[in-house]
């Protein structure tokens, strides 16, 4: 039986999210309150799709939310809806960008602002800003600097910074995130979304403080056994994001998803969403998939959550809060355990 109907909404387990794109997130509801037609939102939100054509559908998200009150509404309607699917804590990333009347550092006090108005009374967000990975080493050098500013103007708020975009695009320049975690920034690295051996083993080597994805990691389903190998020395926090690989068929299912392997020996990972707006899911849903594709027990679900706070970027007395909310939750909905 499904761990989930076990409970009222209200009482489903509490989840931290700890990778959610910003304009990937927007659900169909706020993209019709942004303007956006029925047929423009049904090119959006996908149920399969592959990697060269899920970055055109970001385009509908990024046109809704070109100026700074529609980015304003965006971003508290992501973080509102995530709070309703009982996210206690969540870790956004935008990559922050200019549009015409619109700076890149209006972007982003934009965002800081939308987070402050939320409040943490229901949920607790920080801020991972993002590199693109198709821009040049030293365009992604400039982009960290103005991050580095805005990391020491709101310290409690932007906590990392990202290396994302298309995959199959671009490099990642180990000096570029050298820099920012010399300058106190968390790094979380999209990591083997498509097979690339030799970028793959670099990004591991680097130990960065989680990766995106890490689907072709494994030998079995794309990587190779001397980067499995690396990888289990260095045991780096996975984010894995199941709905999102198997629409865009990185994974051939679900149950062939590679996050089996790091149940099977007790890796480090945690569940996401990736774009809970393109990819029409939550993370309760997430929850729901592993539960029924791998058999796991109420009490090990519930894990998946603890173990989150010890891979978030939360300051050390969040990290206490927030265990405290799980326990809670535990004692009350698993007594018997």
């Amino acid at each position: 039986m499904s761990f989930w109907p076990l409970f009222p909404k209200s009482d489903y387990v509490k989840n931290l999210e700890l990778h959610a794109h910003l304009n990937g997130s927007l659900s169909r509801s706020t993209l019709k309150a942004l303007g956006c037609l029925d047929n423009t939102i049904g090119t959006y939100q996908t149920v399969e799709t592959n990697l060269d054509d899920v970055f055109s559908l970001f385009q509908v998200a990024h046109k809704a939310t070109r100026t700074i009150d529609n980015l304003l509404y965006a971003t508290r309607k992501v973080i509102e809806e995530f709070a309703d699917d009982n996210v206690i804590y969540l870790e956004l990333r935008t990559t922050p960008r200019s549009e015409e009347g619109m700076s890149t550092e209006e972007y982003i006090e934009t965002v800081v602002k939308a987070v402050r108005s939320v409040g943490s009374g229901k949920i607790l967000v920080k801020l991972l800003l993002s590199l693109d990975r198709r821009r040049s080493m030293e365009k992604q050098e400039e982009v960290l600097d103005l991050i580095i500013g805005y990391k020491d103007k709101y310290p409690d708020l932007i906590k990392g910074v990202d290396l994302s975009g298309d995959p199959s695009k671009g490099a990642f320049f180990k000096q570029v995130f050298e820099k920012a975690r010399k300058h106190g920034l968390y790094t979380a690295i999209h990591c083997a979304e498509v097979k690339n051996d030799e970028e793959v083993k670099d990004i591991i080597e680097f130990k960065p403080d989680r990766l995106g994805h890490g689907t072709f990691i494994h030998p079995q389903y794309g990587g190779s056994l001397n980067i499995w190998e690396v990888y289990k020395q260095k045991e780096i926090p996975v984010e894995c994001c199941l709905t999102s690989n198997v629409i865009c068929k990185t994974s051939k299912s679900y149950k062939q998803h590679h996050v089996q392997e790091w149940i099977k020996e007790s890796l480090p990972f945690c569940l996401s969403t990736d774009d809970k707006g393109v990819f029409n899911t939550s993370l309760s849903k997430e929850f729901q998939v592993v539960q029924e594709n791998f058999n796991l027990t109420q009490e090990e679900l519930w894990k998946i959550s603890k173990n989150s706070v010890e891979y978030s970027f939360a300051s050390p007395e969040e990290k206490q809060f927030l265990i405290f909310e799980l326990e809670q939750w535990r004692n009350k909905n698993i007594p018997n355990r």
